[in-house]
C-alpha cells in the first residue's frame, strides 16, 4: 500500500512538472526557449527538465530545433489544443456570428478567453477583404490583457482583480518588445470606464488600432471578448462608431445564444 502510494505521488509530481515545462515554453518565444530560460521560469533542476523534455519530446508535444537547440511545442500537442477549442462550447455558438461580422467590417476578427493569467485566442475570423490586418491566430496564448478582446474582458472584471492580474503578469507584459505601461495603464483607465477597449499603439506595430468587446454572462462577468484590428486612421468617426456598435450587438447575441442553449 505504501509503495502504492509513493509511486502515485511520484507520477502527481511528473505530472506537475511537465506541465510547467509546456507552460514555460507556450509563454516563450516562437523561435523556443533554450534550457536557461526554462531553468529561470520553472525552478526546476537541469537533470529534472532534461528527463522530463525527454519524455514530452517521446510523446510528440515537444521539439528541439537541432540547430538552435531550443525547444518547442509540437503538432501533437496541437492537435489536442485545437481538438479543445473545437470542442469549446462558446466557439462554436460564436463563429456563425463572428464570421458574418468579419464580413460586415471588412476586417479580421478574433475572440479570446481566459486561461488564469493567460489569455488563449480560440477564433480567428477573416474577411473576403485583400487587407488582413492582425498577427493573431487561433492557439495562440500570452499574458491576460496583451489583446483587445481581454483588454474588454478586463474592464468588466473588479477593480482588486484587474490590479491583482496585472500586478501578477507586469513583469511579463515588460518582457514584450516595444510594451509601453504607461499607454498600457492609460488604456486599462479607459477601457474600465467606457465597458469596451481601444488600443491604440501599445505596443509593437504603432501603424495599427484596434477595439474589443466582451462576452458576459447575465451577471455581467466577462466569459469571452472578442475584437478587430485595423490600420491606424483607416476608419473615420463614423465607421469607428459602426464599428464598435456592430462589435456590441454580436457580442450580446453570442452570450443571448450561448446562455439559452446552456439553459436547455
Amino acid at each position: 500500500m505504501a509503495q502504492e502510494l509513493q509511486n502515485k505521488s511520484s507520477q502527481l509530481g511528473s505530472l506537475n512538472r511537465a506541465f510547467l515545462l509546456l507552460e514555460a515554453i507556450a509563454s516563450g518565444s516562437r523561435k523556443g526557449s533554450s534550457l536557461t530560460e526554462l531553468v529561470a521560469r520553472t525552478s526546476l533542476p537541469r537533470p529534472t527538465i532534461h528527463r522530463v523534455l525527454k519524455t514530452l519530446i517521446d510523446h510528440g508535444w515537444v521539439i528541439r530545433d537541432e540547430t538552435s537547440a531550443r525547444f518547442n511545442l509540437a503538432m501533437g500537442l496541437a492537435a489536442l489544443g485545437y481538438s479543445a477549442i473545437s470542442r469549446n462550447p462558446i466557439e462554436k455558438i460564436a463563429t456563425t456570428h463572428l464570421s458574418v461580422l468579419a464580413e460586415q467590417l471588412n476586417q479580421v476578427v478574433y475572440m479570446g478567453v481566459r486561461s488564469g493569467l493567460d489569455m488563449v485566442c480560440i477564433g480567428r475570423y477573416e474577411s473576403s477583404s485583400q487587407i488582413q490586418v492582425g498577427q493573431g491566430r487561433v492557439g495562440m496564448r500570452g499574458p491576460f490583457g496583451m489583446s483587445p478582446s481581454c483588454l474588454a474582458m478586463m474592464s468588466h472584471l473588479p477593480l482588486a482583480e484587474i490590479e491583482s492580474i496585472i500586478s501578477a503578469n507586469l513583469s511579463r507584459y515588460h518582457r514584450i518588445e516595444g510594451f509601453d505601461e504607461t499607454g498600457f495603464r492609460k488604456a486599462v483607465d479607459e477601457a474600465i470606464k467606457n465597458g469596451y477597449s481601444t488600443y491604440d499603439s501599445i505596443i509593437l506595430d504603432r501603424t495599427t488600432s484596434a477595439i474589443g468587446v466582451a462576452v458576459c454572462d447575465p451577471d455581467g462577468y466577462p466569459i469571452a471578448g472578442i475584437g478587430t484590428t485595423y490600420i491606424s486612421g483607416w476608419l473615420n468617426e463614423e465607421q469607428w462608431q459602426n464599428c464598435l456598435g456592430q462589435l456590441q450587438k454580436t457580442a450580446e447575441r453570442i452570450s443571448n445564444d450561448f446562455f439559452l442553449n446552456s439553459g436547455k
